[in-house]
């Protein structure tokens, strides 16, 4: 290599050692500035780039009565979220055990699907424990198969969310459950957890005065039901909840979260895909600490639409305050073990139900808080028995099967029949007798259907029945609803029709005597308060059954444009010759004019007609009975009572009377004369 050489070589080198450190001095100048100069400043902008999107809840839409009242309605109110933040087992057990604790502190119950319960360990699926069957049904739907005892159980969790000794059984079986629901949940970046909602502000301070212990436990807003008056409808309106697995999959694809509140039960479910708005969101950027720095995004959710009940709300708390008034007056009187009841009215010439009301009910509003008292009350409050109560209508079936002997010619509006006050046509098996002559040993003499009603008349009843056959009778009891399904929009008791076939069911026998008790109203005859209003309402509509319900129709929150309407169904029409029909019609006009709702219904302003019943049940007083409709020139509204062993009728017939009062006006504002115009325009 000669000189020349070398030195071009050798300046090469040089340039390329100058040019090596201009760039290292350029990077060390470049990193001095970042983490020196500018250090803090992007450090706090690293830290908030965590962007993560949240659901906006929309609160659903909101249920109210057939003039508007509000029945529910929505408040926000607060709830508490657990954010995913990259956490270790340990942090993250830490905080659930911190906010159980918080929680503790304010009474605030935190209820797991978690199946297992502490001191002592063991399975507790309901208020019954828990049965072998639901143990390994569970176990394999969680593939615990070879996990013997609770206490193995309980040690596979501890070692699968890695639970410390530190805690106690009974803590570490809490944390446990808040962690089971978190992986039932899909718990995740994505996903965050609602432990519970509808706290109190005084939860809400103390769990923010202790933020810094808990990362990623955040307090939010929502939109919560409201119930305008407390325990009103409660069987109607049904409850929210927040969504359970297996609704989770049957609901996903129409786009519901693992955190949404939906229906469970009433018309709330019935109802859910009108009621449920569309949530919105809002992409944020978020600190490490679970701090939002910045909202970048904005998407307002859209309120569910708002549904028009059927029921007159001021009907319906008259009617609530009725059976509590007069099943605790019964209660008082030869009903000592009267506790419970129904009441059902009707508008007549729709099928609209105007009032559905349970005795005993409960308030939605604390129902998490009291269900296990409400599960456990012997009087089972959360009993709908309005459309599932099924009971012997007693002498409230007379007027149907007048209807049915007049209609098949087996009498006449002045056949008379002669009461003689013991029946002996299958004598001497069997000889039933007349309740008149049960107790005083007199008679109801020669009495034509219309007298029969008004007075009751037992023997009337078994000669007609007798004439008319059991399939005479129950050809008109199904074509009038009874046994059949009212439409209603809630689950319902089909009810109990006597007779040869449903002897069959029961592998016994049908006798003749039977077919007696059955047109009293007594036999295996079960029907519900829905079905003895549809089936009134029916006679009064001369053989027109429409079907009963609770929906009038469903709007847009913000149009008001109607998207649902309930329009009268006629589930089917029975012609009722008009002669027929208006002895019938008197007969239930006497009953409370001169016969045995007189007491009641004395000095009524308004004339309306009825029935009274009494039927027998074991272990206590009778059940006692009432159906009717008012006004009797141009009826409007038909009512069905009951009272689980109140002894009296009159009770019952009480009940009526408070619900006609109300919807007709009476002792309000407005006089009597005004109220009955009302109804007749």
């Amino acid at each position: 290599m000669t000189e020349l050489e070398f030195k071009n070589i050798k300046g090469r080198y040089f340039v390329l050692y100058i040019f090596i450190l201009i760039f290292v001095g350029l990077c060390v100048w470049r990193l001095a500035d970042l983490q020196i100069v500018q250090g803090n400043a992007y450090k706090e902008k690293s830290e908030s780039r965590l962007i993560r999107a949240y659901p906006i809840k929309a609160p659903r839409g909101e249920i109210v009565d057939r003039f508007g009242r509000p029945l529910v309605t929505n408040k926000m109110g607060f709830y508490v979220q657990i954010q995913d933040m990259n956490l270790s087992d340990d942090e993250l057990n830490r905080i659930i055990y911190t906010l159980l604790s918080i929680l503790d502190e304010d009474g605030v119950e935190y209820e797991s699907l978690f199946p297992m319960k502490a001191q002592p360990l063991r399975y507790e699926f309901d208020e019954n424990g828990a049965s072998d069957e639901q143990i390994l049904n569970w176990k394999t739907a969680n593939k615990l198969d070879n996990y013997g005892s609770a206490s193995d159980v309980l040690n596979y969790y501890k070692n699968y969310f890695k639970i410390s000794g530190e805690y106690s059984e009974t803590d570490a079986l809490r944390i446990i459950s808040v962690r089971y629901d978190m992986k039932k949940k899909n718990f995740s970046i994505m996903t965050p957890f609602n432990l519970v909602t509808d706290i109190q502000m005084e939860t809400v301070q103390k769990i923010k005065e202790r933020s810094a212990e808990m990362p990623g436990v955040n307090v939010e807003i929502e939109p919560i039901r409201e119930y305008v008056q407390a325990g009103l409808a409660s069987h109607v309106l049904g409850r929210t909840g927040i969504i359970y697995e297996e609704e989770y999959r049957e609901l996903k694809d129409k786009g519901y979260g693992m955190n949404d509140i939906i229906g469970k039960d009433g018309l709330e479910k019935v109802l859910e895909s009108y009621l449920k708005g569309k949530d919105g969101y809002k992409k944020v950027e978020q600190t490490r600490g679970g701090n939002v720095s910045q909202v970048l995004i904005t998407q307002e959710p859209t309120p569910g639409n708002y549904a028009v009940l059927t029921l007159d709300s001021k009907l319906q708390a008259v009617t609530e305050k009725a059976l509590e008034t007069h099943i605790t007056e019964a209660r008082s009187g030869k009903g000592k073990n009267a506790y419970c009841g129904a009441a059902v009215a009707v508008e007549i010439n729709s099928g609209d139900v105007l009032a559905m009301a349970s005795y005993p009910s409960y308030d939605l509003s604390k129902y998490n808080e009291e269900y296990s008292s409400l599960y456990s009350d012997s009087k089972k409050p959360l009993f709908n028995r309005a459309l599932n109560g099924a009971y012997a209508p007693g002498s409230t079936f007379k007027p149907l099967v007048s209807i049915a002997a007049l209609e098949e010619g087996i009498i006449t509006p002045n056949t008379k029949i002669l009461d003689q006050g013991i029946y002996r046509y299958y004598a001497p098996s069997y000889q039933p007798t007349c309740l008149i002559w049960k107790n005083s040993h007199t008679t109801h003499g020669n009495i034509n259907v219309s007298e029969a009603i008004g007075v009751s008349c037992n023997y009337f009843f078994y000669e007609v029945g007798r004439l008319l056959t059991i399939e005479g009778i129950n050809k008109y009891a199904k074509q009038f609803g009874l046994g059949e399904s009212t439409g209603i929009e809630l689950s319902e008791s089909l009810g109990i029709v006597a007779g040869p076939e449903y002897r069959n069911k029961l592998n016994m026998t049908w006798y003749p005597g039977d077919t007696l008790q059955a047109a009293i109203g007594q036999s295996d005859n079960m029907y519900t308060p829905a079905q003895l209003a549809s089936y009134v309402a029916t006679l009064l509509n001369r053989g027109k059954r429409y079907g009963l319900h609770l929906v009038k129709e469903v709007k847009s929150y913000d149009s008001g444009e109607v998207i649902f309407k309930n329009t009268p169904t006629v589930l089917s029409e029975t012609t009722i010759k008009e002669e027929n029909f208006l002895a019938v019609k008197d007969g239930m006009g006497r009953v409370t004019e001169d016969g045995t709702a007189k007491a009641v219904f004395d000095n009524f302003p308004i004339t309306v007609g009825g029935k009274t019943g009494t039927a027998e049940v074991s272990g206590g007083s009778d059940n006692v009975l009432f159906v009717g409709f008012a006004p009797y020139d141009n009826p409007q509204i038909a009512v069905a009572v009951v009272i689980e062993k109140g002894a009296s009728s009159s009770f019952a017939a009480k009940i009526a009377r408070d619900m006609f009062e109300s919807y007709l006006g009476i002792n309000e504002v407005e006089d009597i004369a005004d109220g009955y115009n009302r109804l007749i325009k």
